[in-house]
């Protein structure tokens, strides 16, 4: 959105799409009916376009379909909130001094595209000329949305003035509210720590003895002098003989054992403890008037929220 040529920045936003909502204990009259002076249906509150500069509500966003004032257009227009006022009691949006002529005269809106221009062409038609000359005059310093026609005091003003109306005028009977609070106590886990138990494997050296026997072949040659016999003739050829050696070697293997275990197990005790708190009742005092005099009598009646105790006043 272009700044607007009277000194405005604001980059205006509907409220429907937006992370916004309408404040606690202000009526969300979205979807309202929108009447003329003379009770003829002009459409109703289709969205708000408010200022995220300040939070405030500029614009009414009116749908003009199925009204009653045979309007040239079916179209959405903007509605600043100055002129907009809510019924005392319906829910209800009374334009009381637009025309139909000058709805007719209002530019369509289109959601997201709010130019200075369209905002100009809105107060011209809905200011009159004068008016429009002193918008005209505004300078950079003064903003574009202190006009009247954003002053959303006169959007409540109907109601705000009915609720006068009602708590000063013409009330035969009065009350006051008795309360009082009630103190319940339940329970809740909570975690106050614990065990964990977390295993790991480590390694250890160990050693242990070990005879281990080993072979050895010696070559012994003997010198002999003496004849041959039949039985060395036997041997008195080519061939082969051989002694294998044989040696002992250490073999480890190892066998896992269960040792012992370490287990977790939760004891439960229980304990009575008693909760203090406090809580709050309303009490009421009545005191007469005497009939000679304008002074209180002493003669006090509590009203409270207190079983079997009186909430009858003395006349």
């Amino acid at each position: 959105m272009a700044t607007n040529e009277y000194g405005s920045n604001a980059q205006l936003l509907a409220l429907s799409g937006s992370d916004f909502e309408i404040a606690d204990g202000q009526p969300n009259i979205k979807g309202w009916d929108v009447k003329d002076a003379q009770g003829k249906q002009i459409g109703d509150v289709d969205d708000l376009i408010f200022n995220p500069n300040n939070d405030k509500v500029v614009y009414l966003v009116v749908d003009q379909d199925d009204n009653e004032l045979d309007l040239t257009e079916d179209k959405k227009v903007l509605i600043p909130i100055g002129l907009a006022e809510l019924h005392e009691k319906d829910d209800d949006v009374i334009l009381s001094s637009i025309t139909a002529a000058q709805l007719n005269q209002l530019p369509a809106y289109e959601k997201g595209n709010i130019t200075s221009e369209t905002e100009s062409t809105i107060r011209n038609v809905l200011g009159g000329g004068a008016v429009a000359a002193g918008a005209a005059a505004l300078t950079g310093k003064e903003d574009f949305y202190q006009h009247e026609h954003f002053n959303d005091d006169k959007l409540y003003g109907r109601r705000q003035q009915k609720t006068a109306d009602l708590t000063s005028a013409d009330q035969t009977t009065t009350s006051i509210p008795v309360i009082e609070e009630k103190m319940e106590v339940g329970k809740r886990e909570v975690e106050t720590g614990g065990v964990r138990l977390k295993s790991r494997v480590v390694q250890e050296k160990v050693q242990e003895n070990v005879n281990l026997r080993s072979e050895h072949v010696r070559v012994e040659e003997t010198p002999i002098n003496r004849p041959a016999t039949a039985a060395d003739l036997e041997t008195f050829k080519e061939g082969t003989i051989e002694m294998k050696e044989y040696a002992e070697v250490p073999v480890v293997s190892k066998e896992a054992f269960v040792t012992g275990e370490v287990s977790l197990e939760k004891e439960v005790e229980e304990r009575d403890e008693t909760v203090q708190g406090t809580v709050r009742k309303t009490e009421v005092e009545t005191e007469n008037f005497t009939e000679d005099s304008t002074k209180l009598t002493n003669n006090p009646t509590k009203l409270s929220g207190e079983e079997g105790s009186g909430n009858t006043f003395n006349k």
